[in-house]
């Protein structure tokens, strides 16, 4: 994977976006460059992972000075054979084999339009010296980040936020709504980022910017499709699931470099390795088990499918850690992320790269086909929704003024005012808004749940698809993708998912109904069949946990000590110190509050590392 950066405006020089591209060196340590146009005052500088086509002919800033192009790019296409077919078809001449090269050419030959034929995980820029457009663009999924920022006559973008510091120092705001949503979920919406100022391109979005007016305009590539009913069996759904997962898994393994696979030993990472065993044998899987955690340890279930399919099988085990991890991984998530399993992804990377370069993941599985409990709990809400309005708000309001912090069930009982969409914004609520109001000393909205409800406005046809919608168009590319991108390439390692191939994907959306995904406490209704088919029983009956680690046992340990010192510090300003005690004490009383004190640390220490103050 690589690391992007670029300028527009009177600072566009090559020291400048060198300087910026330095900053995200991490995501690409075997190559670097710069290039400035001649034509516009536009610098783009690069950090390359090389992945496919480790030749010179993968280098980036790619140009065609002839056709007045240049691009920086980060991401791999999966269609590259059939592009490259069809370039060949129209005259082009390929100098190499990188994807890299296909996409610009594709580009050239069929401008804006080849943004919607490429298949793949991406985040791009391309400078069109003949429109005088500077345009950028993400995948549909957003497993590839893109952050921009306007400032005066500039416009910066970047892979990372940090290149933008390195840019403009200056960059030191916290933006106030942003903080309410990451309190409110541990991660932002978007497009607005924790730093004021800085924006991030959304999922499948295209901004172009017009470099002789200014203007910028946006456009999506691709929205959620409604689905219609699957007119084949159960059994045959299965065969065209399998056909369609192993196709992705193919094109996913497509690579220069040695590739393994994330196998936790649940049900998608059992089956990446199933299908990725298939094409490869012999391939490698890695794993991670936290000894003495029975509740967590998924390592035995991972062993057998590495055994059943002859896989080469490392594991690590995750007895201790130090906690200044913490402070590296706060000063990586620059656009912070409050999902503990951050430590376990970059400590598994860290060890995966001694031995490959590329990994698989089995991200996308859960929102794609129903994996979640939470979608169980929003069923049975929409069927208590027939109870009167007034005594729903009244639930919920006694949810909030009674029940603590970490109480079991408080999130789904105060989700009970108001429409569906309500209780699907209050899913895995880290902080409501009377939380948020003690946290920041001043009043809070409602802002955060008003936006992800929103979200669902007129989208799905049953209580579980738009939940899953919601999952699918929040939490998997704020919280999830960039959980495992940033963690992943802090080690230089580039994690593909293959649930989230173009055609996985849109067979789950168009043509699989809400019934053959979630019904009737049936979760996750075809990969569990699939499941049946190619993995050991016990696999393919595993229960939903994810990939996490015993938070709540290590507090126990003692590093609530770590916790409460960064966190209750007399230098710590951005949260009243007298909410955060009563959340270290309900917690020490056995409410589960480990998760918002792990994502109020964060922030913490992410606002100490970069110098960020409220405005």
């Amino acid at each position: 994977m690589c690391g992007l950066v670029g300028l527009f405006g009177p600072e566009a020089n090559a020291e400048t976006v060198y300087r910026m591209a330095d900053a995200v060196t991490h995501r690409g340590p075997d190559d670097g460059g710069t290039w400035v146009s001649d034509v516009y005052p536009v610098a783009f500088g690069h950090r390359r992972l090389s992945i496919v086509d480790l030749s010179a002919n993968g280098h980036q800033p790619m140009v065609f000075a002839d056709a007045g192009l240049a691009m920086v790019y980060n991401g791999e296409l999966y269609n590259t054979p059939e592009l490259r077919g069809e370039l060949a078809a129209a005259g082009h001449h390929l100098r190499g084999h990188s994807d890299t090269e296909v996409l610009l050419r594709a580009y050239q030959e069929w401008g804006d339009a080849a943004l919607e034929r490429i298949s793949g995980m991406f985040a791009l820029a391309i400078l069109d010296e003949r429109t005088g457009q500077l345009i950028l663009a993400r995948d549909r999924c957003g497993q590839k980040p893109l952050y921009y920022c306007r400032r005066g006559r500039h416009f910066a973008f970047a892979s990372e936020i940090k290149a933008l510091h390195a840019w403009s120092p200056d960059l030191r705001r916290i933006d106030d709504s942003a903080l309410e949503e990451y309190l409110a979920y541990g991660y932002t919406l978007g497009p607005e980022t924790l730093t004021a100022g800085v924006s991030k391109a959304m999922p499948g979005e295209v901004l172009t910017l017009s470099l002789v007016g200014g203007q910028l305009s946006h456009r999506t590539l691709w929205r959620i499709p409604e689905a219609g009913p699957l007119p084949v069996s159960e059994e045959e759904a299965v065969d065209r699931l399998e056909a369609a997962l192993e196709d992705s898994v193919r094109r996913h393994m497509v690579s220069d470099v040695p590739v393994g696979v994330l196998l936790s030993g649940g049900i998608d990472s059992s089956l990446i390795t199933a299908l990725a065993a298939r094409a490869r044998p012999g391939v490698r899987t890695f794993s991670v088990s936290f000894p003495g955690q029975p509740q967590l340890d998924e390592a035995d279930r991972a062993r057998a499918v590495a055994r059943h399919f002859g896989t080469k099988h490392v594991e690590l085990e995750m007895e201790s850690f130090s906690v200044d991890i913490l402070r590296d991984l706060a000063r990586q998530f620059d656009d912070p992320v409050g999902d503990h399993a951050i430590i376990p992804t970059y400590l598994l990377s860290r060890r995966i790269r001694r031995e490959v370069t590329v990994a698989l993941g089995g991200d996308g599985g859960d929102e794609l086909f129903g994996g979640y409990p939470h979608y169980g709990v929003i069923q049975r809400q929409a069927h208590l929704r027939r109870l009167p309005a007034p005594l729903r708000a009244l639930v919920g309001r006694t949810a909030n003024a009674v029940l603590p912090p970490g109480a079991r069930g408080r999130n789904h009982l105060a989700g009970m005012a108001g429409p569906l969409e309500n209780a699907i914004a209050h899913v895995n609520l880290f902080c409501d808004a009377g939380l948020r109001a003690r946290l920041l000393g001043g009043p809070a909205s409602l802002r955060p749940e008003w936006r992800k409800a929103e979200i669902l406005a007129g989208v799905g046809q049953s209580p579980t698809e738009k939940a899953m919608i919601s999952d699918f168009r929040t939490t998997l590319p704020e919280g999830y993708l960039a959980k495992v991108d940033r963690a992943s390439m802090l080690n230089s390692l580039e994690v593909r998912a293959p649930f989230l191939g173009d055609g996985v994907v849109d067979f789950a959306w168009r043509e699989v109904p809400p019934g053959l995904k979630f019904a009737g406490g049936r979760d996750k209704i075809l990969p569990r069949r699939l499941a049946a088919r190619l993995l050991p029983t016990d696999a393919a009956n595993k229960r939903k946990q994810g990939f996490t680690m015993p938070l709540e046992g290590w507090l126990r340990s003692g590093s609530t000590d770590f916790l409460r010192d960064v966190l209750l510090d007399s230098s710590q300003t951005l949260f009243d110190h007298g909410s955060v005690g009563r959340l270290l004490a309900l917690q020490d009383r056995g409410y589960n509050n480990a998760g918002r004190l792990f994502s109020l640390a964060m922030a913490v220490l992410w606002k100490a590392e970069y110098g960020m103050e409220r405005s």
